[in-house]
Order: C-alpha cells, then sequence, then structure tokens
C-alpha cells in the first residue's frame, strides 16, 4: 500500500523528489502537466503517494509523477 509523501499546499519539497528518485524540477513539470490535464488550478493542492500516485485533495487520482517524466 501506498503512503503519503506530501499533502501539504505550496510547492513539494526536496525531500518528495528524493523519495520519488526524480530531480525537483521533474516533479515540478510533472505536477503541472498533471494538474493541467485535470482541469485542477496551479495552486490547489494534491495529495502524493511515495508510488508517484497523485490525487486530489477528495482522494481522487488524477495522475502519476512516474508517467509524467
Amino acid at each position: 500500500m501506498a503512503r503519503v509523501i506530501w499533502n501539504n499546499s505550496g510547492n513539494p519539497t526536496n525531500y518528495v523528489s528524493d523519495q520519488l528518485g526524480i530531480e525537483r524540477w521533474q516533479l515540478r513539470e510533472a505536477i503541472h502537466k498533471i494538474k493541467h490535464s485535470a482541469d485542477i488550478q496551479p495552486d490547489e493542492q494534491v495529495v502524493i503517494y511515495d508510488d508517484g500516485t497523485v490525487t486530489d485533495a477528495n482522494g481522487q487520482p488524477i495522475g502519476n509523477i512516474h508517467d509524467e517524466i
């Protein structure tokens, strides 16, 4: 079962990119693409899991970081 590694507002920290094994710029770009595809505003909160899954604030899956890099 995947565990949450980010559920705060604002930009994810280096900890998140380190946990996913990617560069921070890759994380930023992937989140931007996922939010755009899900029609979510850039400033809306998302939840990121250690397997790369991203959900909206309501827990609905909207993408995966690894699919976008």
